[in-house]
């Protein structure tokens, strides 16, 4: 039986949210009950979201705009690039009249429902200050972001700061990861090793009209991100941080768990996620991944799915 699954995401700005998406459309193991999003203008990428729906014949699954915040200064979520290469400037979608906070309650007794949130943590904290109950109801959580090892880019070691999704909002991060929900982390040092290479791209190009409606959007962000942080054309056209977090709910084979005792906190002005034998609570931690054959596994899911 397909696993159900709700993906919470902020949608619209990295690219590999909707390559997350594309991959939870078209992999049969994953039953896609509906998606939310977090961060910014959430109607937009909302909006973002059902039209990828609408191009890939699945009109059936509700979209629901949910919770934002104020994200810290320094923290841009908001690029207003969203929806460029999918959405006319005008363009309005029609999507559903509940909120994500709502959606995520109403989900929760599902048997075997699973909620990955590729995003900020803000529908998940709201949702527990709602209803502390959550806690009990909701199978599992998997969660793209924290950072348990050293993150090494191409350009050298970055900071743990360099986690976006745990730190633009910080206050639901620490009320959603400490809540005691089972969780699996799919942090940034692991993701960072995900790269799709522009061939694969070219690949996809040559799809249906879901591929190449994500290859419009995977331009788009090559442009947005040129010259970002001596960016080079031979760079990868995108990192898979969100597809590898929605890849293991139901596939497991690229990767490395391990379980370990996890705390959140705040730690020198960011959200840290540490191993604590002392107060950590149990969860699992993907510490390695395949990066080369995972690529190649979600563009064979997406291509033939």
């Amino acid at each position: 039986m397909a696993l159900p699954l709700i993906l919470d995401t902020d949608i619209g700005s990295d690219v590999d949210d909707a390559l997350a998406l594309a991959f939870a459309l078209r992999h049969p193991g994953i039953d896609l009950r509906a998606v939310t999003t977090v961060s910014g203008d959430v109607v937009r990428r909302a909006e973002i979201a059902k039209k990828l729906l609408q191009i890939a014949g699945r009109d059936d699954i509700e979209v629901c705009a949910g919770a934002a915040v104020e994200p810290p200064a320094g923290r841009h979520p908001w690029a207003g690039h969203e929806g460029e290469g999918l959405l006319d400037k005008d363009e309005s979608v029609e999507v559903s009249e509940r909120d994500g906070v709502s959606l995520l309650l109403s989900q929760s007794g599902v048997p075997g429902i699973e909620v990955a949130t590729v995003g900020m943590q803000t529908n998940l904290a709201a949702a527990l200050n709602r209803d502390p109950s959550l806690v009990e109801r909701l199978g599992h959580v998997t969660v793209m972001g924290g950072v348990f090892a050293p993150v090494q880019t191409q350009r050298g070691t970055a900071p743990p700061s360099i986690d976006h999704n745990l730190n633009c909002d910080p206050r639901g991060a620490l009320r959603s990861l400490n809540a005691g929900l089972r969780v699996m982390y799919v942090p940034v040092d692991v993701t960072v090793h995900t790269p799709l290479s522009q061939d694969q791209a070219d690949r996809l190009r040559k799809g249906d009209a879901l591929c190449r409606a994500l290859t419009r959007l995977i331009d788009v962000w090559m442009r947005v991100t040129a010259g970002v942080d001596g960016r080079a054309p031979s760079d990868p056209a995108a990192l898979l941080h969100d597809p590898l977090a929605v890849a293991c709910t139901i596939d497991r084979s690229f990767v490395t768990i391990e379980e370990m005792p996890v705390t959140v906190a705040l730690h020198q002005g960011a959200v840290r996620t540490f191993i604590d034998p002392a107060a950590g609570r149990a969860a699992e931690v993907v510490t390695s991944v395949d990066g080369a054959a995972f690529s190649e596994f979600w563009l064979d899911t997406v291509l033939t799915g």
